[in-house]
């Protein structure tokens, strides 16, 4: 299966409320697309994505580690910092984790999308 791009929406919040206003009255069947993450404000979207973020989706990507360990390794980053980065992305829905199975190998880390495409909504 070909995964598809994660697109980053950054937004205001005021357009925020009045898309859950619209859905909450039923003029607008959702708000939220599978593909879709929304941040309010390019603060967020900075404090999230730092180079070393991006370069754990990167590696998790093209090199399908079996672990968070062996990820930690790819990357040459303490694994402390590498699981903390790991569970972040996992709970802002770009990636998730799988159990191996192995007790050696732990959770695996597993990419949702195959890139990101930046939206900034005026």
């Amino acid at each position: 299966m070909k995964l598809k791009k994660a697109k980053i929406r950054i937004t205001s919040l005021d357009n925020i409320t009045g898309e859950w206003q619209k859905a909450l009255k039923g003029k607008a069947p959702h708000t939220h697309k599978d593909d879709e993450i929304i941040f309010i404000g390019i603060d967020s979207v900075a404090k999230i994505f730092s180079k070393s973020r991006i370069e754990l989706l990167m590696a998790i990507i093209k090199s399908s580690p079996h672990s968070i360990y062996e990820l930690a390794k790819i990357t040459d980053r303490d694994f402390k910092n590498v699981h903390h980065d790991v569970k972040l992305l996992c709970d802002i829905g770009l990636i998730e984790l799988k159990e191996s199975g192995d007790a050696r190998h732990g959770l695996t880390p597993v990419p949702l999308f195959s890139g990101i495409e930046l939206d900034w909504a005026a």
